[in-house]
């Protein structure tokens, strides 16, 4: 087993996504930090025996902790070659993507450091269907659809293999006389995002998709050491599929 000072080492070597506690006293230094406003995100606080999915794992947080709540087996999906990404034109080739093409060093560490046994799946959003991993009781994506041209045909994807509910967070914002129409803002040139929505927008995009019954949370900030359009307000809408499934 590795020492404290040895495992600090080797996470120095990265720069990273995700805030995650690796124990003794070794936490990676993420651009965001989850864990002050975990309860925000209607993630049932009892997970066991449930089968779950964590689309765009990243460094693996969000799989984690659903893994620490009990639940029975946990898919973290992501792709590895930062070219497969959304990257809008503009900005494809003079952006540094040095922290997509670590990703799977990075989550391998967290995971064999926590002695997890969550399965990380190579695979696109877009490509999501029940013959690559199955059904999920919970399926979670947390701020991705701002990284994708079509968050609609990704969530018809989850909708795809969820058998219980979606939960989905994403970045927001407020428009000014918006008196509660679904409006989004599209980028795609300056920043790596597309379409931003506000709270009533992430609501219909999930509705949009195939989501019946749809509820949200109460807008909050999170935590970040990064900047740009990624960091501040956030939504999260939760959807039901075929089950009912889990309570919070």
């Amino acid at each position: 087993m590795a020492t404290s000072s040895s495992l600090a080492a080797r996470v120095g070597r990265f720069g990273w996504y995700h805030t995650i506690d690796l124990g003794d006293g070794v936490v990676t230094p993420g651009m965001f930090d989850h864990r002050p406003v975990l309860d925000r995100y209607r993630l049932p606080a009892d997970l066991t025996g449930a089968r779950c999915l964590d689309v765009g794992t990243f460094d693996g947080f969000w799989a984690f902790e659903m893994e620490r709540r009990g639940a029975a087996e946990v898919i973290g999906l992501d792709v590895d070659d930062p070219e497969e990404l959304d990257w809008p034109a503009s900005l494809r080739h003079r952006v540094d993507k040095a922290l997509d093409e670590t990703k799977p060093e990075r989550f391998e560490l967290a995971r064999s450091t926590l002695g997890s046994k969550v399965e990380r799946v190579v695979h696109s959003i877009y490509e999501l269907d029940p013959g690559v991993a199955g059904a999920f009781d919970l399926v979670f994506c947390g701020d991705v659809l701002l990284h994708l041209k079509d968050p609609v045909s990704a969530l018809e994807r989850m909708r795809s293999v969820c058998r219980g509910r979606v939960i989905v967070c994403n970045p927001i914002k407020e428009f000014r006389l918006a008196r509660g129409r679904a409006l989004a803002e599209l980028d795609g040139v300056d920043e790596f995002q597309w379409w931003i929505t506000n709270l009533a927008g992430l609501v219909r995009m999930v509705r949009a998709a195939g989501f019946a019954r749809v509820t949200a949370g109460a807008p909050f900030e999170l935590p970040a050491t990064g900047g740009g359009a990624w960091k501040g307000l956030r939504g999260v809408v939760e959807g039901h599929g075929d089950e009912e499934g889990m309570r919070p």
